[in-house]
């Protein structure tokens, strides 16, 4: 039998998820989940994407984004808009009083980012960013897909 792939595959999936989990339990309160909120941090820097640009960016399917956006704006934190150019086009973009959230969101996502990397080298973090977009690359060619891996 050959010798078993590296573990970073299934390390990378277990942090996905205990990442997942600690971010739902702390959005919670705020009746958010991490995929939530994960729609509202890129839609604050990038408002105006298509529900499918915004799908794209997250790596998930339109039709999972659509759910998570109808909540979001059933809680008052978006809106879709119809594009100028094509009404067929629905742009997504924060409700007014859902700005202040979003400037929460993103300091307790900088506050999470930076304890989850205290104490790590940067050297350390820049290889191991290096070796996961070599990873998304090998996936990428086996998929066929040209998602993106920039998060």
């Amino acid at each position: 039998m050959p010798e078993a792939p590296h573990s970073i595959i299934v390390t990378n999936a277990r942090l996905g998820r205990a990442l997942r989990k600690c971010c739902d339990a702390r959005a919670s309160d705020q009746g958010l989940t991490f995929a939530r909120m994960e729609a509202l941090l890129v839609i604050r820097t990038q408002e105006g994407l298509s529900q499918t640009e915004l799908a794209d960016r997250l790596m998930i399917e339109t039709p999972t984004m659509n759910r998570t956006l109808d909540g979001l704006v059933r809680d008052g934190f978006v809106e879709r808009r119809p594009d100028e150019e094509d009404k067929r086009i629905r742009r997504i973009w924060l409700t007014d009083s859902a700005r202040t959230e979003a400037d929460k969101l993103a300091e307790f996502s900088f506050g999470l980012r930076s304890a989850l990397v205290a104490g790590i080298p940067t050297e350390e973090l820049d290889a191991a960013e290096a070796t996961l977009k070599k990873i998304f690359a090998n996936l990428r060619h086996l998929s066929g897909t040209t998602e993106r891996s920039d998060g």
